[in-house]
């Protein structure tokens, strides 16, 4: 059986999307009989081994739709910066460097290249432009993958080569979206159009998807995990025949705040597989918590047994790590982990922390992940708590959450929480708000951490340090942090499996 997990995009700043698929790709792999592929369907202009890699996909299981129609394998850039400056057949200057790239001059013109590399110093993209403006992007693997033309300002067309240097698909846009693709029989995709030897004309998104999905599920047996549907499933359920199609809900599902005359509001990344039921053969949530709300609002609208809403964790806890460094939980320091989004609201924490230090003097805070900064500084700039608030970056945490005597999170809306869940394994008590799905399955006040009520206002941030201060100050602190070791024990790698595996094959054990 092969499971084909479609995903739109994958980028640096990877959300819980792209970790809930890390981690079902190392649970399916333990499972006889089942051979797992992720399929990533938006235009991505880095290289995407670059990000899958970063995540630890096997790059045979990486599938690109626009490396697909090409006929190449997921592969990092190989092409040298030498190689391609020798492809210019034209006098030109020094290669100058710059923060982020290389800057070459045309001797006597005005065109210059702008050279992006990634690792290994090796040729990701490089952008024409003629004085300040850009015309044209070549991508590269190890030799021209595609290229972008560019009018003001906008891509109007892509020109997609295979490994021999033949033009496989060429595609026009207009404001951001695909209008058309032409598929050329150099395309091994265009092997499956019968005798019909002209170019294949694709309209749109959907026509483009509804090709390549029809082309990639050959066999009777292959099963479609999607993980974000909005603009992705209605170019599959045309194709799709008698195979099995899985949604996966990630976040929120319908919105709290605006049920209009008894009628659910849905989020508007799931509203299509939830209105088209008799599609889809189940959806698959992360808590019981979310099962039992979706089964009860979806029981109105679908006959028993026509859709099935499973509950399978997104994540696993991990084996618990030896810290970093050989030492007990510093008790004074808090963690969180997420990407720097507004949604995670880490502003909030961070004056929250800064006045819960007003009565733990030592307190401080290191926040790791990625994304947008700039309201987080302001926030440690305002509350004049650079020397103890610290914004690390993108790392690895195995053996590093050990380290630390408390995680909290000022999210208030959560599918899951993987970041409670890895904390909780290296035993750390959970301070957040009480809200929906996963902090109110994972964390029980009392047991192991607290959760307070999210006003929405400046009360948030004295409630969440009220929380940090009887956390660390409770004298069953040290209680806490078993009953968060032992609720993690329930999601080890070999149950969650037995749950994908009950799902996809029907059987309760691997």
């Amino acid at each position: 059986m092969r499971v084909f997990n479609v995903n739109k995009a994958i980028g640096l700043a990877s959300s819980g999307v792209e970790y809930a698929q890390k981690y079902r790709r190392d649970l399916l792999a333990g499972i006889d009989g089942v051979e797992d592929y992720y399929v990533f369907t938006d235009y991505l202009a880095t290289n995407p081994s670059f990000f899958t890699d970063r995540l630890g996909f096997d790059r045979a299981q990486v599938l690109w739709i626009y490396d697909l129609l090409c006929g190449r394998s997921t592969s990092p850039p190989a092409s040298t910066v030498d190689a391609f400056l020798a492809t210019l057949g034209q006098a030109h200057g020094e290669p100058q460097a710059r923060p982020d790239h290389l800057e070459v001059a045309l001797t006597g013109s005005a065109i210059r290249y702008r050279i992006r590399t990634l690792p290994g110093a090796f040729v990701d993209r490089v952008e024409m432009l003629l004085g300040d403006r850009l015309v044209r992007v070549e991508h590269y693997t190890d030799t021209l993958h595609h290229v972008e033309h560019v009018h003001e300002g906008r891509v109007v067309r892509r020109v997609f080569h295979a490994p021999d240097g033949r033009v496989a698909a060429e595609q026009t846009c207009r404001d951001r979206e695909i209008v058309r693709t032409r598929v050329t029989p150099a395309s091994p995709l265009h092997r499956a159009v019968g005798a019909y030897r002209g170019d294949v004309l694709l309209d749109g998104r959907a026509g483009l998807f509804r090709f390549v999905f029809e082309r990639l599920l050959d066999r009777p047996d292959d099963v479609v995990i999607v993980d974000r549907a909005l603009d992705v499933v209605d170019g599959i359920y045309p194709v799709l025949g008698d195979r099995r199609l899985y949604s996966v809900v990630h976040a929120e599902h319908y919105d709290l705040k605006r049920i209009e005359d008894g009628v659910l509001l849905w989020n508007n990344h799931y509203e299509h597989v939830f209105t088209r039921p008799d599609l889809v053969d189940g959806l698959i949530v992360s808590t019981s918590r979310q099962q039992e709300v979706l089964r009860s609002q979806l029981a109105s609208r679908i006959a028993p047994g026509e859709l099935e809403v499973v509950c399978i964790p997104v994540g696993v806890a991990p084996e618990r790590a030896e810290p970093a460094v050989a030492a007990p939980p510093d008790r004074l320091a808090v963690v969180t982990a997420s990407r720097l989004a507004d949604e995670k609201h880490i502003d909030v924490l961070i004056r929250a922390v800064a006045r819960a230090r007003e009565q733990l003097p030592g307190l401080r805070l290191d926040v790791y992940g990625e994304g947008r900064r700039e309201r987080l500084l302001d926030a440690i700039r305002e509350t004049g708590s650079e020397a103890f608030i610290r914004l690390m970056g993108h790392q690895r945490l195995d053996g590093v959450l050990g380290g630390y005597g408390l995680y909290a999170s000022a999210s208030t809306s959560e599918g899951f929480g993987l970041s409670l869940l890895e904390a909780m394994a290296e035993g750390l008590p959970i301070v957040g708000f009480d809200v929906d799905y996963g902090n109110r399955e994972l964390v029980e006040t009392g047991a192991n951490g607290r959760l307070v009520p999210a006003a929405g206002d400046d009360r948030d941030v004295v409630a969440l340090a009220d929380a940090i201060v009887s956390v660390l100050t409770d004298g069953s602190y040290e209680d806490l942090r078993r009953e968060s070791l032992r609720r993690a024990g329930a999601y080890t790698a070999d149950r969650v499996r037995a749950r994908w595996a009950d799902l996809l094959l029907g059987e309760a054990s691997c």
